[in-house]
């Protein structure tokens, strides 16, 4: 990767590669935060040549969720259902049940995408090819989310495997890289995926909570957003062949933020029973004392009066958008002035756009040892890639947080496994390296269907299969285990073992 930087917002959004130094990155980032037969669905994902039909049939697709029917569709021997609603809300409420409908749901394709700045990462060719994103329908009625599974009538008691997009607290989606379909893991692990969508940026988390005690919630709501997902899975997912005893959540970047976030919140405790964290470790978030200044300010930003605060559920997207980035602005500079700005740049770029430690919705801080005490009986995996955003050697910004996050958790009894994606792609020249979000298309078996990031040659498909088993693995068992890979070790903050991720990966 010689010469070559990426900028990256914490995720998959908002990337630029430029020729500069690698030191650069950082204050940049700062910047960016930006078929089958007639009677009903048929039995599993068998291996038969049917299975590269594609079969959109209503009635044989039909499944049942609390709110109504919804279809789907059949391909590769995997039912897919796209933009089910799991939840309504209006802006700075808390999400509630969605409408019912009374006819069957057409789910065939993906729901809106939360609001978002415009993804520079088009801009540049070598990205834009490498990623490729759906950047998808933008609207403020996206707590939508999709199901793969291998079937909706057998009964079955598969593993449930939810995941959380990049892009920070800020930008992303769950359909935004095609690494995310769950086609392959469904078919190929016998588990049921789930990927979603939620309210992001200031839609998520403007803590708005001094105008009002019907706003005490509004700084966290895209983590409850999350929450409410969760319920919709436990209630649901078994019409779907999954088990709700057992779900699995992972998450990439901002993804593993949201991974953490959850085991800080009660409301979350039960929900789920496993979790991954891929370079997303974090230990703090906002304070209530700074995320309200930005409410604060962001409502005098528009012009309006805490008597009028209301009226800012009626301000154009964009409007309340920049009013709130300027906000963040004067928090951040006040922050700076306390001493109080995260030392770490990773935390200290997240300041402004993310979970606030609100005493209620989250009590307590990702990393303090109330919340580590909340979910210490959830088996955990942690990891980085070895470049991240620091082309050519092991990255200084997520490592020592996931070393960090791996031994408090450990040091308190939890099952924890640790990892390094060394694997290093030689698409475009090897420029790419090992990089931040690399590991992705391996964890979903997607290896082959993003070869214009992977490359796909044969061995690293092969990787990606051992990699992806690695996580259903876990997700079934609570123990990562494949076969033709080193046993993976537990983690332990004396003498602690990495398994350190290639073609030739090693347990060290």
């Amino acid at each position: 990767m010689c010469g070559i930087r990426a900028i990256f917002a914490f995720g998959t959004n908002h990337i630029e590669m430029t020729r500069s130094k690698t030191l650069g990155i950082l204050s940049a980032a700062v910047l960016l935060f930006g078929f089958c037969s007639c009677k009903g669905p048929s039995q599993g994902g068998s291996k038969s040549g049917s299975d590269s039909l594609m079969d959109s049939s209503t009635e044989a697709t039909t499944a049942t969720t609390s709110f109504g029917k919804v279809a789907g569709y059949r391909t590769k021997g995997v039912f897919v259902y796209k933009g089910i609603p799991y939840a309504k809300a209006e802006r700075f409420s808390p999400a509630e049940d969605p409408d019912p409908w009374t006819e069957v749901r057409s789910c065939r394709a993906y729901g809106p995408v939360c609001p978002q700045a415009p993804r520079t990462g088009w801009a540049d060719d070598k990205q834009a090819f490498a990623f490729n994103w759906n950047d998808g329908i933008q609207g403020e009625d996206c707590l939508r989310l999709n199901i793969w599974t291998p079937s909706v009538s057998d009964g079955g008691k598969r593993p449930v495997m939810v995941w959380l997009h990049g892009g920070g607290f800020h930008s992303g989606s769950g359909q935004e890289h095609a690494s995310y379909d769950g086609t392959a893991l469904a078919s190929g692990h016998d588990v049921v995926v789930v990927t979603l969508n939620h309210r992001l940026n200031v839609l998520g988390f403007l803590d708005l909570s001094g105008f009002g005690e019907k706003y005490a919630q509004s700084g966290n709501l895209g983590m409850t957003d999350i929450v409410k997902a969760l319920q919709w899975v436990k209630n649901n997912i078994s019409n779907f062949g999954g088990d709700p005893s057992n779900v699995t959540i992972f998450g990439q970047s901002g993804g593993g933020g949201k991974v953490s976030t959850l085991m800080a919140m009660p409301s979350a405790k039960g929900l789920f029973h496993k979790a991954v964290v891929q370079s997303g470790s974090i230990s703090r978030v906002m304070d209530k004392k700074y995320s309200r200044r930005i409410g604060t300010y962001t409502v005098q930003e528009l012009g309006l009066s805490p008597s009028d605060a209301d009226k800012i559920r009626a301000v154009p997207y964009k409007d309340l958008y920049d009013a709130c980035q300027r906000a963040i602005g004067k928090v951040r500079d006040e922050m700076k002035g306390d001493g109080a700005l995260s030392e770490n740049i990773l935390e200290a770029i997240l300041t402004g756009t993310e979970p606030t430690v609100d005493g209620a919705t989250l009590p307590h801080h990702p990393g303090d040892p109330e919340s580590i005490a909340l979910s210490k009986d959830i088996p955990l995996i942690i990891g980085t890639t070895h470049d991240e955003f620091t082309p050519g050697k092991e990255d200084a910004i997520f490592k020592p947080l996931a070393v960090k996050q791996a031994s408090d958790r450990a040091a308190a009894r939890q099952s924890v496994y640790l990892y390094q994606f060394d694997w290093t792609s030689p698409v475009l020249d090897g420029s790419l390296g090992s990089m931040h979000c690399m590991e992705i298309p391996f964890v979903f078996d997607n290896v082959a269907l993003m070869n214009n990031m992977t490359g796909g040659k044969a061995e690293d498909v092969a990787l990606g299969h051992k990699v992806s088993t690695l996580w259903t693995s876990f997700a079934k068992t609570g123990v990562p285990g494949a076969e033709g890979m080193p046993s993976w070790e537990k983690y332990s903050p004396s003498g602690g073992k990495t398994l350190h991720i290639d073609r030739d990966s090693q347990c060290k």
